[in-house]
């Protein structure tokens, strides 16, 4: 676990395009704020921007974002894209160029995922969150990363995918469980737990309903319910996703 001091959160450090989750450290709280209407992403930036500024907050206070995308992505096109996304966050002076010397890691925590209906035309943002002072002595809110059912390194998606090319549900069953393992994996990595979870959302377009029972709810687990996205995760092959939420304000813009 690492602290971003100018955005006053802490976040464990994942992939070079985004953190895996991100907590508010002590006299802050995460607002997330809720587009009416998807914006292409780089309106969604100037409109984060925009909004920062009028609320006297700092664009390092940009801490997390949900995006929409018109389909999946292959391996290099998901390179390619998020080479893209993080531009703006260096801009910002959230994230640094890579060099040969030493490779960055953008503290954001971020989810991208491809609705399998009625989706956008291209890259959108759905919401995101960002940091606040607050005199409360309450927990300052938590937001971890979209997890998806394939094993971290740097590999190709299709030697990392869990249960590869298999949706019956035993390889549906393999999948939840490795992204409900790794869920509570990163809880406890930033001092929390499923029973502080106020909103838990899954996104898959196969059918996790039967399995819902045995994975997450027998294991008290959903304590909040459980929001069921019909999308996609973001790269090919990859079929099953989750992100989860806790003590987050949310407002609309």
């Amino acid at each position: 676990m690492a602290v971003f001091k100018e955005g006053g959160y802490r976040y464990l450090p994942s992939v070079f395009q985004y953190s895996a989750g991100i907590a508010a450290e002590p006299g802050f709280q995460l607002i997330q704020a809720r587009f009416k209407s998807l914006l292409p992403m780089n309106e969604a930036f100037i409109c984060i921007a925009n909004h920062l500024k009028k609320i006297g907050r700092p664009l390092s206070a940009f801490a997390h974002c949900e995006l929409r995308s018109p389909k999946q992505f292959d391996d290099q096109g998901f390179i390619d894209f998020n080479r893209k996304y993080v531009n703006t966050l260096e801009q910002w002076g959230i994230y640094q160029a890579e060099s040969k010397e030493h490779s960055f890691i953008s503290p954001v925590a971020r989810t991208n995922v491809c609705p399998e209906y009625f989706g956008p035309t291209e890259v959108a943002m759905y919401s995101f969150a960002y940091t606040v002072p607050t005199s409360s002595k309450s927990p300052g809110g938590f937001i971890l990363s979209g997890g998806g059912d394939a094993r971290s390194g740097s590999e190709p998606y299709r030697d990392r995918i869990i249960a590869y090319g298999d949706t019956s549900n035993s390889g549906l069953k393999l999948k939840m469980e490795f992204v409900s393992n790794e869920m509570t994996k990163r809880l406890k990595s930033l001092g929390f737990d499923w029973s502080d979870v106020t909103s838990a959302q899954a996104y898959s377009v196969h059918n996790i309903g039967g399995l819902v029972e045995e994975v997450f709810a027998k294991q008290g687990y959903l304590h909040s319910g459980l929001n069921w996205h019909f999308a996609r995760p973001p790269v090919a092959g990859l079929d099953f996703e989750m992100d989860l939420r806790g003590f987050v304000d949310q407002i609309f813009i």
